[in-house]
């Protein structure tokens, strides 16, 4: 007998140079009323209770691709934060896994809670190439396309 199955590729991402890291500016806990990879952005709606706010869409981000890692994801530099937050959770899967499931990124089921970042002109976030709407290239200007980031 064979299991046959298939691992969906979610967008991983990192606030690699956050002002919201270091105090400056909010990391918001949002209640996601639908699925969301880390490296997509969202707004935040009413407050639901202390530090916990309901989830709407952003509406306004724009950035630059600043350079490609060494791991293949990209720098973006923010140029206008507009009312995008960045969701970024730290995985929390067990860590007993095969090479196989090594590939495989979590994303955030609706019903969760995420961690969102308040972003500021001149942060560095990094993304997964499936945190845009297709590959971006170095130098690109990029904005919101629903939850990704797209060539502007």
């Amino acid at each position: 007998m064979v299991l046959d199955y298939t691992i969906t590729q979610h967008a991983e991402a990192y606030p690699s140079k956050v002002l919201a890291a270091e105090g400056g500016k909010h990391i918001y806990n949002i209640l996601l009323t639908n699925a969301c990879d880390n490296g997509n952005f969202i707004a935040r709606d009413a407050w639901l209770s202390l530090d916990l706010y309901s989830e709407k869409a952003a509406t306004t981000f724009a950035g630059v691709v600043q350079e490609k890692a060494a791991n293949g994801n990209y720098f973006v530099e923010v140029v206008t934060p507009g009312d995008a937050l960045f969701v970024c959770m730290v995985d929390d899967h067990a860590e007993e896994w095969t090479n196989t499931w090594k590939t495989a990124r979590p994303y955030n089921a609706a019903g969760s809670i995420v961690r969102a970042y308040e972003l500021a002109v001149g942060d560095i976030i990094e993304i997964s190439v499936e945190g845009f709407t297709a590959e971006p290239t170095v130098g690109d200007s990029v904005t919101l396309s629903g939850k990704k980031l797209a060539k502007a």
